[in-house]
């Protein structure tokens, strides 16, 4: 703009002194002076009206601008509140039975091997294990009971209650803490639990022997692509190799440190299922090969920063698979799957699969009565088991009613503390196989 309006001016200037040469008296001078402030002033007036129109365009402009950006931010900012809300109603965690109302996870019938590390001393490694590498049991402040805390270093842990040659249907459950930042930076945070045909776990106890066919779930904490739950298989036929990762909230930044995870692990034939609390994350429908049994269980570890740590508890090994059309085949059911807070009859969440299965049970067979009684272990006096045992079968038979809508008159309790026990020895998995809910079919 500016260029071309001195131009009009060098071209006016130029028009003025020729006209200045042509007329050379003194009213002709007055006259040519008379027209060179007129052209002046009309420059003047024609620039300053540009000049003007230039400003007014830049601030209006400007305004316009920021309007258009305002009303922008403005409907990114009710985008963003619209995102967050769905966000918020996505992941907002369900409490009680409704979080657990998709979870088939269903204990093995029989209760094999337990460990919640109650019989060993803080401060040593756990009597039932063996390492490569070093662990001892701990108190955690924020969660009850004794946990077997992992550290730095690649080590392998093998649980001597669980049997070797396990049987081709079976069940783990285990709960796990971390006590670190998950959005923190670390190489490695892996725990994997391995299925192997090595005939001895105790043998090879090194993260590059496992076998020449393998099964791995492992559990990987952190922010970037080391997260999350995953699998591998592994045979000599590398065709039949395979992978499979998931996400679940408590693998990934998003975690929480010391909240408690709980992972279920079920196999059934050549399935394995993985659970994380009620979200099921891994289904496989050929994790593993027909022609191949997999004869041993042991967890391996993999954490290289310093001061970071895995705890372990509550670990449950069980064989066997229910199904509810065999439910009370023999006549009645230990529902190990039923489980309570300590010391209460307040049923557990994750309890949800194995009540709906018993439901199902009895809704095939609609003439039929049930006696649900609640045991104990022998820890306490009758004074307190017996009415804690009466309150726990009361309980079920409520969720029975109210949830699967079990007419309450089939069903009636008993609470017989621990007068009735599965086994009499005093060992942490004797105790956890008296208690439990049976459920009599009269």
């Amino acid at each position: 703009m500016w260029n071309q309006q001195l131009l009009i001016m060098k071209y006016i200037s130029l028009i003025l002194v020729m006209i200045a040469l042509l007329y050379s008296s003194q009213a002709e001078a007055q006259l040519f002076k008379k027209i060179k402030n007129k052209v002046e002033r009309k420059i003047e007036q024609k620039v300053d009206q540009q000049v003007d129109k230039e400003i007014d365009d830049v601030f209006d402009g400007d305004k316009k601008k920021k309007k258009k950006r305002k009303k922008k931010k403005k409907d990114a900012s009710n985008s963003e509140t619209e995102d967050t809300t769905e966000n918020e109603i996505e992941t907002t965690p369900e409490v009680g039975f409704k979080a657990y109302s998709k979870y088939d996870f269903i204990p093995g019938e029989k209760l094999v091997a337990y460990e919640d590390f109650s019989s060993d001393v803080v401060g040593d490694l756990p009597q039932k294990w063996n390492t490569n590498l070093s662990s001892e049991v701990v108190t955690i402040n924020t969660t009850p009971g004794n946990w077997m805390r992992i550290g730095k270093g690649v080590g392998i842990y093998v649980f001597s209650e669980i049997p070797s040659n396990i049987p081709e249907d079976f069940t783990l459950e285990f709960d796990i803490i971390y006590d670190f930042k998950p959005d923190s930076w670390a190489f490695k945070r892996h725990l994997n639990i391995l299925l192997s045909d090595l005939a001895d776990p105790n043998t090879y106890m090194g993260k590059h022997n496992q076998g020449k066919h393998y099964a791995k779930v492992g559990l990987a904490v952190g922010s970037g692509s080391g997260r999350g739950v995953f699998f591998t298989k592994k045979t000599p036929n590398k065709g039949l190799n395979m992978t499979s990762k998931s996400y679940p909230i408590s693998f990934t930044k998003e975690g929480t440190p010391y909240e408690i995870t709980h992972i279920s692990i079920l196999k059934k034939g050549t399935r394995i299922k993985v659970y994380s609390n009620e979200e099921k994350v891994i289904d496989i429908p050929r994790a593993t090969e027909s022609d191949i049994l997999f004869k041993t269980i042991r967890f391996e570890s993999e954490i290289t920063t310093e001061n970071e740590h895995f705890y372990l508890n509550n670990i449950k090994f069980a064989t066997g698979v229910n199904s509810s059309d065999r439910l009370f085949e023999s006549g009645s059911y230990q529902a190990h799957g039923i489980t309570f807070d300590s010391g209460s009859a307040s049923i557990k969440a994750s309890s949800y699969a194995t009540l709906k299965q018993i439901a199902q049970a009895m809704k095939a067979n609609p003439d039929k009565s049930y006696k649900i009684i609640g045991h104990t272990d022998n820890d306490g006096s009758d004074s307190v088991n017996i009415p804690l045992s009466e309150n726990r079968a009361i309980a079920v038979q409520k969720i029975l009613k109210k949830e699967f809508g079990i007419d309450s008159s089939r069903l009636q309790t008993l609470g017989k503390g621990s007068s009735e026990p599965l086994s009499d020895e005093n060992t942490v998995t004797a105790k956890a196989q008296n208690r439990r809910v049976e459920i009599v079919q009269l």
